[in-house]
């Protein structure tokens, strides 16, 4: 992983900014991570234009938070910082999703436009992305790379700015900024547990700095551990029946699960019972018991409620340097570098597993069965094997990070800034486990096919029946395996400073100019894709491979129309050079600020914007997933069914159907309904384009009172996604009931849809398999309001109260899945939207003498239940009858800092000080744990209450 010639000298430069760190006495760093004795500056940049500014404030809203506001709301890295903003309305995945494609990375979503829709930058460049795609779709970038220990602060541009940064801010801009200048050593230790147990988490940074002569140095090193926590150590999350809504869900989330299992079809699904093959088999196995699932009947099972992690088992090192050498009074070079690198465990809920319905392609009848020649029946065998079977059944990912940049920068002609800086980021993962080879397995314990067939057998009962020992682990075990890689290269040359003069003042210009390289692998097991072998847990994944080159230039104009009225205009062009439709773009801004009085700017804010695909969206070779839908076609056929209507189909699929229908519900299948997909890349797709709008004040009250409130809108237009299933079903269905007058779009449709014949035995005319790809949809448009309310009150001898209120409103969304589609303004409450309407990000802040108290509170909005209120979708009407919005959910954060003397802190924390779980949801059927893991932040819901102490010396 990354040996390059180019890493290694990275690791050395790192190693040796720490190592030449101790040879100087350092100067005290305040509180913001700026030395003390640093020279006041005239202008500084600020995210939003590569103008300096003398004000921070101007045309666009950006919400700055510091090293100061992370510590004091509690939080322990940049993922939990980001996403705590009232602007982060939109779902997300972080180590909560435990069988997601990147279940150790970590993403935020801004105005619910998407986590690829957020440009993150580090000191203003560009960094790698996470190398795996995304929930297998898009590519991110991965929070968890940049340690707390190295920010100075993080500066926020909640809309879209293309005009100035190109492709990706299209939703806003995440710039971290790290620390310089730093003349003292900050040494910190962090432990932390939780209320209820399990989660524990140790830290450990030291930050410091040197200056001599013309040489300046920062560095940072952070350590961090954190254990995992599983399911069965919170008392809610350890049996199937803590779910709030036992009786609704399906009966296979009301039993034990199946751990080993066999059963034949004969007339319905009916299990074997395990007296058939031996007495007592379930006792072999350590916590297997006799189970029945009342409607198809005994099996060996286990409650596995509590066998999956909702926090992973990892250790992060994150090492970061920063050196500035004055050449002269005009010229500086610099130096950065930032070295992460991370492993982690998880369990999945699943378990390692092997079943019949998991045989190579072409083997299984239906994709499910096979032919018990012994017994002269359909046969259908399923395991999950236990720790003590198979070994380790822990998924692991190894990833590295490293980011180096070097330039020069200082003035020419004066007073004019100039930056010119090569940087290069590179990211890696490694990924194994255990898991069962499935032809492996069917050799097993199926034993080669009877001859002159493909599908009858004559099984080892005696095997399948018996723990599995060395000699068999040996057999079916296989490490699976796979890596990814991704790396940007970009040059980046500014020049800024002042054209010329008006009667209203200077006016100011930036020029940049910008190339970049970006490439993506990822390659996977060689078994995981082959169908001729696979794995027994149906295992599937993304592969891809491609890069491209990336050209832009902006320009950008301050302009004084008079000495209250200042315009701010920037355009950029973009050419990409790739195998996409995806040529040139060109994109402008316009930005006004008023100014009144002193106290009070007023602000205007317009720019075009623009997103190329991602590079996987492009590339991405064969592609499989699993995925839950409406099966909509079906459900109307059932609705028929139940009303004794004519289908218009056979007897024989009738029969077929009426064995998926719950028959005591028009429209309502006894089962959920999962298809196995496939994906792959279009190199047809062209880009995003929309746009983005603020109006807004910015007014100083009183010395002590601030208040800012922007109203918002971003539109996107031909957003690429992978196919809406939810569209992709619904069509599917119109066509196939005559409803739908496009013949060329349901030809398509019907041509990637795969169903069994209405013969496979219990699956009848059910979705086996379905194929799309990525496509340009139409458009989505957000309108709401940011309000934000900061105060600061001496209360003489009570000590001194600060209070930071930030408010998100969501006023509106619009959204059409495909042009031609009704618009639905209404989007914004709809069901199928996913984001809340409403969230709050406060934090209240007291002290006196030597002691600092601080409160952070969270408040995400409300959001629907489990249960969808659309008669059409859901034609059931007692289910119907539970959708409903949930309350807005709460969470706060105190923390309680003792100042001993100048060098030396004590900080006690308590998150989630309620101890606040998810909403309970009284609909929710979707299997532990019982909540929507997209809507509320996991490691917050699960871990509850926990507690932290936090040592912090200053040498």
């Amino acid at each position: 992983m990354l040996n390059s010639t180019l890493c290694n000298a990275i690791r050395l430069a790192l190693m040796g900014g720490l190592a030449l760190s101790g040879q100087t006495a350092m100067a005290a760093e305040n509180e913001g991570g700026q030395a003390k004795n640093e020279k006041e500056i005239e202008r500084i940049v600020t995210t939003g234009s590569r103008i300096g500014r003398a004000e921070i404030e101007g045309p666009s809203p950006v919400v700055v938070m510091t090293a100061e506001d992370i510590e004091a709301k509690g939080f322990s890295n940049v993922f939990e910082a980001i996403q705590s903003l009232s602007s982060a309305t939109g779902d997300t995945q972080g180590q909560g999703y435990t069988n997601s494609f990147t279940p150790n990375a970590e993403t935020a979503n801004l105005r619910g436009m998407g986590a690829n829709r957020t440009l993150v930058l580090l000191n203003g460049r560009r960094v790698a992305n996470y190398p795996r795609a995304f929930n297998g779709e898009n590519n991110v970038f991965n929070l968890s790379t940049i340690s707390a220990a190295a920010i100075s602060r993080i500066e926020i541009l909640t809309g879209g700015s293309s005009a100035v940064y190109g492709s990706d801010a299209i939703a806003g801009v995440v710039n971290i900024i790290t620390k310089t200048n730093v003349e003292d050593t900050t040494v910190r230790l962090r432990h932390s547990t939780t209320d209820q147990g399990g989660g524990d988490s140790n830290k450990f940074s030291i930050t410091g700095g040197f200056s001599e002569g013309d040489l300046s140095l920062t560095y940072a090193l952070e350590y961090s551990q954190q254990d995992m926590l599983r399911g069965y150590e919170r008392d809610w999350l350890d049996d199937f029946n803590d779910g709030p809504s036992t009786e609704e869900e399906p009966e296979y989330q009301r039993v034990n699960s199946r751990s080993i299992m066999a059963a034949t079809y004969d007339g319905g699904f009916t299990y074997l019972h395990p007296d058939e093959f031996g007495n007592n088999l379930c006792d072999q196995w350590s916590g297997y018991e006799l189970s029945e699932r009342p409607s198809r009947g005994f099996y060996c099972g286990r409650d596995s409620t509590g066998d999956g992690s909702y926090i992973n088992d990892r250790e992060h090192l994150s090492l970061y340097t920063n050196l500035t050498w004055q050449l002269n009074a005009e010229h500086e070079f610099f130096a950065e570098a930032l070295y992460w690198d991370s492993e982690a465990e998880n369990r999945g809920g699943y378990g390692i597993s092997w079943g019949t319905d998991r045989l190579p392609e072409g083997i299984a009848i239906a994709d499910q069965w096979v032919w018990d020649a012994t017994n002269d029946r359909y046969l259908f065998m399923q395991r999950t094997f236990s720790e003590e079977e198979v070994g380790d059944v822990n998924g692991h990912f190894e990833d590295e990070m490293l980011y180096a940049a070097a330039g020069f920068r200082g003035t020419i002609l004066e007073d004019w800034s100039y930056e010119v800086s090569l940087s290069h980021s590179a990211s890696d993962n490694f990924e194994y486990e255990n898991l069962i080879a499935s032809d492996k397995a069917m050799d097993y314990f199926l034993g080669q096919p009877v001859a002159g067939t493909t599908n009858e057998f004559n099984p080892d009962f005696d095997l399948f029946w018996r723990p599995l020992d060395a000699q068999g682990r040996n057999a079916i075990v296989e490490v699976n395996d796979s890596k990814a890689d991704a790396s940007v290269t970009t040059i980046n040359a500014s020049l800024t400073g002042t054209a010329f003069e008006l009667p209203s003042g200077e006016v100011d210009f930036a020029v940049a100019l910008e190339w970049s390289s970006e490439d993506y692998q990822i390659k996977l097991d060689p078994r995981t894709l082959d169908k001729s072998r696979g794995w027994g847990n149906g295992l599937t994944g993304t592969e891809g491979e491609g890069e491209r080159d990336r050209y832009g230039m902006a320009l950008e104009f301050r302009v004084p129309i008079t000495e209250q009225l200042q315009a701010n205009i920037a355009g950029r062009y973009d050419y990409y050079d790739d195998e996409t439709d995806v040529d040139g773009a060109f994109t402008y801004q316009l930005g006004l600020e008023y100014r009144p009085l002193d106290e009070l700017l007023i602000r205007a804010n317009y720019g075009t914007t623009f997103r190329a695909p991602d590079i996987h969206q492009v590339f991405a070779g064969p592609s499989g997933f699993y995925q839950g839908f409406t099966d909509y076609w079906l459900e109307s056929k059932c609705v028929q069914i139940v009303t004794g209507q004519d289908t218009g189909l056979s007897q024989a699929e009738n029969d077929a159907i009426a064995y998926q229908c719950d028959m005591d519900s028009a429209g309502k299948l006894k089962e959920g309904q999962r298809y196995q997909g496939t994906r792959t890349g279009n190199k047809g797709l062209k880009e995003e384009t929309g746009y983005s709008a603020t109006l807004g004040f910015v007014w100083s009250i009183t010395d002590e009172v601030d208040f800012i409130a922007d109203v918002y809108r971003i539109r996107i237009e031909d957003k690429v996604e992978s196919w809406d299933t939810d569209h992709f079903f619904r069509t599917e269905a119109a066509c196939r009931n005559g409803q739908s007058d496009n013949q060329a779009l349901c030809d398509d449709v019907l041509n990637r849809i795969k169903r069994f014949d209405a013969d496979a035995p219990n699956v009848g005319l059910t979705v086996n398999t379905a194929h799309t790809t990525y496509i340009n949809q139409s458009l989505s448009e957000q309108t709401g309001f940011d309000m934000n309310l900061k105060a600061g009150f001496d209360l003489g001898d009570y000590g001194q109260l600060d209070i930071d209120l930030k408010y998100t409103h969501v006023l509106e969304v619009v959204n059409q899945e495909f042009p031609g589609d009704e618009i639905d303004k209404e989007y914004r409450d709809s069901w199928l939207n996913n984001d809340f309407r409403s969230r709050w990000d406060n934090k209240f802040g007291w002290r006196k003498d030597d002691w600092i108290v601080q409160l952070q509170q969270t408040r995400l909005g409300s959001s629907w239940n489990y249960e969808d209120p659309d008669p059409d979708r859901n034609p059931a009407d007692d289910r119907r009858a539970l959708a409903a919005r949930m309350a807005p959910w709460l969470v706060y954060n105190l923390g309680i800092t003792y100042v001993v003397n100048d060098n030396h802190n004590v900080k006690f924390g308590v998150n989630n000080l309620r101890d606040s779980k998810a909403r309970s949801d009284e609909s929710y059927i979707g299997g532990d744990p019982w909540f929507n893991r997209a809507r509320y932040p996991v490691t917050t819901a699960v871990m509850g209450r926990s507690y932290s102490l936090e040592w912090i010396a200053r040498f």
